[in-house]
């Protein structure tokens, strides 16, 4: 199996279900797992050091979002074409300008001060995509978790993660300019504000990433089509 060398379990003490799940999970959104590739699972198995049972359950929590499972033609990691990314980007721009409207309306003093220094934290890792990767994941699910919708928050960190690893597979940069505007309206407690900042980010996100890619296309490479019946 190609690519898989970002695969490792997490040192938090987790089940080893749970550390398989975010095991696989990281490492196609950080790009070691691409679009269309397969997943043996024996191969990640051995690569993971656990048995085939926690890996099948890790799999079955991500098939129909990140993976797919096909009893006849295996798994494989899901790809996005142009079409598909339009709709989420729809569906995040509903989303989180209301998640964020309802967090940053209800913020207190310090729990602005410190989702501000996340911010810029965060803003310290976007060099490196992988790691400015999860560390925008972390931020915005603290944002969103002051909305106090917490089924909401879950979506859009799914539908995050879905076009996410798409920005890091195409070297697709993030505007800092935005996350500084984000933290003024963060400061000011405007909530309409930060909506607007929001939505005008994901629009020029949206743009930037359609842009790389050809109508039709949906892989990264030839090599990560999707897999053929076993």
């Amino acid at each position: 199996m190609n690519k898989a060398s970002g695969l490792r379990l997490s040192a938090k003490p987790l089940t080893a279900e749970d550390a398989t799940t975010d095991a696989i999970r990281d490492a196609i959104l950080s790009g070691h797992l691409v679009p269309g590739q397969r997943l043996n699972q024996a191969e990640l198995a051995a690569q993971l050091g656990v048995s085939r049972i926690p890996l099948r359950d890790a799999l079955r929590r991500l098939d129909g979002d990140l993976v797919t499972i096909d009893g006849r033609r295996g798994c494989w990691v899901n790809s996005l074409g142009p079409s598909e990314i339009q709709e989420i980007y729809e569906m995040r721009i509903m989303l989180e300008s209301r998640c964020v409207w309802l967090a940053v309306d209800g913020l207190g003093d310090q729990e602005a001060r410190h989702l501000c220094g996340f911010s810029q934290e965060m803003d310290a890792t976007l060099p490196d995509a992988p790691s400015g990767s999860h560390s925008r994941r972390l931020f915005y699910a603290e944002l969103y978790a002051h909305a106090d919708r917490a089924r909401m928050s879950r979506l859009i960190l799914q539908l995050r993660d879905n076009v996410g690893r798409y920005h890091v597979l195409r070297d697709v940069k993030h505007s800092i300019d935005a996350h500084g505007k984000l933290r003024q309206r963060i400061m000011a407690r405007d909530p309409e504000g930060a909506a607007e900042v929001v939505v005008a980010h994901l629009e020029e996100a949206r743009d930037d990433l359609l842009a790389t890619m050809v109508p039709g296309q949906q892989g990264v490479a030839s090599s990560t089509q999707k897999p053929s019946p076993v």
